[in-house]
């Protein structure tokens, strides 16, 4: 089973959650800020490698609809099957789950920006970032990154490394552009519906045209209304998922996430997670050690 463990933080920020993945080795450890940092930032993560049950394990990275900082502080980077060696990295907006590589050596410290807000923290537009993947910082011309990856790789420590990057986050943050209350409107309707309800109800709610929520959703999430509204059915299903039990449930998993039927479930689901949902459950069984054993995702590298 996965633990969790919360304890109080020294760096300013909120508890610190502890999560780990026996099968797969990962430890992850993540904590939500605080302050006017809360406006713009979801939360701070550390993500360590060690040793799993099977060789060269894989976690899912699910979207979110939003965007992240990345830095490497340990052994090169395993992504979808790609080494990525550099300083650190932008990881633009996706209607993808990535796939981790847990080597023994992994050692990555980010930061996720709330959706809508990355883009304008990082002075970068959402729309050219989108399924791109990691975007490395030299390829972008973030000299300003790559020298916070040097201040970060000299702390030690996960809070004090967590300050750090609080630090510079901060001393921009007078120059970050709030969006638009209308999209915070609009993001707030999505959100609490779970992604359910047509872009048309939602341009109705707000009194606003379908065209303008498009421009609007393109220019600060570099996704559009219904691929975000997806991306949070999808997240609802798969947190569904994960407390049903029984073969008959997908059916009512694929109802309460929104759906009219199962198979345009599965469809949204596999496009996005690589996994039809029965494979996923499986997956979650395996990794958290719940019913037996079950194949692992696969290895890491090609």
């Amino acid at each position: 089973m996965v633990n969790d463990r919360h304890q109080p933080s020294a760096a300013g920020t909120g508890e610190i959650v502890d999560l780990r993945r026996p099968a797969t080795g990962l430890t992850l450890r993540r904590v939500a800020p605080r302050g006017p940092l809360r406006a713009v930032v979801q939360c701070y993560w550390w993500a360590r490698g060690g040793a799993g049950a099977v060789t060269s394990p894989v976690e899912l990275l699910h979207p979110d609809g939003g965007m992240g900082l990345m830095f490497n502080v340990g052994a090169p980077l395993w992504r979808d099957g790609v080494r990525h060696v550099g300083p650190g990295w932008v990881d633009g907006p996706s209607l993808r789950s990535a796939r981790l590589g847990v080597e023994a050596g992994l050692d990555l410290l980010g930061v996720r920006f709330l959706p809508g807000m990355g883009g304008a923290v990082l002075g970068e537009a959402p729309e050219a970032l989108a399924e791109a993947g990691l975007m490395p910082a030299e390829a972008l011309r973030r000299r300003s990154l790559v020298e916070l990856h040097e201040r970060l790789a000299a702390v030690v420590g996960f809070e004090a490394r967590i300050a750090l990057l609080e630090r510079h986050l901060l001393a921009g943050l007078n120059e970050v552009e709030a969006p638009p209350p209308l999209l915070g409107g609009a993001l707030a309707w999505l959100q609490q519906r779970q992604g359910q309800g047509s872009i048309a109800e939602l341009a109705e709610a707000l009194s606003v045209s379908q065209r303008r929520l498009q421009r609007l959703f393109r220019g600060h999430l570099g996704l559009s209304p219904k691929q975000y509204a997806r991306a949070l059915r999808v997240a609802h299903g798969r947190a569904l998922i994960k407390r049903a039990a029984g073969p008959g449930t997908l059916v009512e998993v694929a109802h309460d996430a929104g759906y009219f039927d199962q198979a345009h479930f599965v469809h949204d689901f596999t496009a996005m997670t690589g996994l039809t949902p029965s494979e996923y459950r499986r997956h979650v069984q395996w990794r958290e050690g719940e019913r037996g054993t079950v194949a692992p995702l696969g290895s890491t590298q090609p």
